[in-house]
């Protein structure tokens, strides 16, 4: 059962080609409010960004520790939370940005690839209560220390169905597709899209539609979520179990 009044939006790379792309986000949040949702927004690093910090890394004299790539890295995620801040705003959305250390957002594991594991679900509650939308980078994180981590490459979408699943929000993991077609839309002309997905289906077809550990999470909890585009109001929902293989 979904919170009808809490929305987790996740915009990644493919939606967030660059700055003018902020405008387009920060509409579809825009649009959730107005349906009476509060929004948390979680972001991936504008398109190319995460490349360009990780060749950083690999280009300092000495080897990086793992912990120290992971702070270096996800800079690309908080730049992107302050921007869309600021896009939000000049939207007439009151908006904050929260991140990983403030809401004790931690995960355990390797540093360039944790898994998350718990989170201050009253510290987001109360930045949710005093702002119109909450804007969160995803991907990142920090171990029981407080040092960074990541969560592997595609982990926004982790981020957004870990947060969605504990405040039991609706989530929706904004792409550059309308949702699950049954072919490539980009190679197959009049490919349909389907408007419920099991979790297998996404596995077998969505290639990189879905992050491999944020559908193993959805999966293991059993928590329903949504792939659309911005601007779209029939996503595919993705569930156990398809129902009857409705296409749109």
């Amino acid at each position: 059962m979904h919170d009808a009044s809490i929305a987790v939006l996740k915009f990644g790379g493919s939606v967030l080609r660059d700055r003018a792309a902020l405008g387009d986000a920060a509409r579809e949040v825009a649009r959730a409010i107005a349906r009476g949702e509060r929004v948390i927004a979680v972001v991936s690093a504008l398109r190319g960004r995460t490349d360009e910090l990780l060749a950083e890394c690999r280009a300092e004299r000495e080897p990086l520790a793992g912990n120290a790539i992971a702070l270096r890295v996800g800079q690309g995620e908080c730049e992107c939370a302050a921007a869309l801040v600021v896009a939000l705003k000049e939207h007439g959305i009151d908006a904050m940005a929260l991140d990983p250390a403030s809401m004790e957002l931690v995960a355990c594991g390797d540093p360039l690839d944790a898994d998350l594991c718990s989170v201050s679900l009253p510290r987001v509650r109360e930045a949710l209560a005093r702002h119109g939308a909450v804007v969160v980078p995803g991907f990142v994180a920090i171990d029981d220390r407080g040092n960074a981590v990541l969560l592997g490459r595609g982990g926004s979408d982790l981020t957004a169905l870990f947060l969605a699943q504990r405040l039991a929000a609706r989530c929706r993991l904004v792409k550059d597709v309308d949702g699950l077609h049954d072919a490539d839309p980009a190679a197959l002309h009049g490919a349909s899209r389907q408007l419920r997905a099991s979790y297998a289906e996404v596995a077998q077809r969505g290639g990189r539609l879905v992050q491999d550990k944020a559908l193993a999470f959805a999966r293991a909890h059993g928590f329903a979520f949504e792939i659309g585009a911005i601007g779209s109001d029939t996503p595919t929902i993705v569930a156990a179990h398809a129902s009857g293989g409705a296409h749109g």
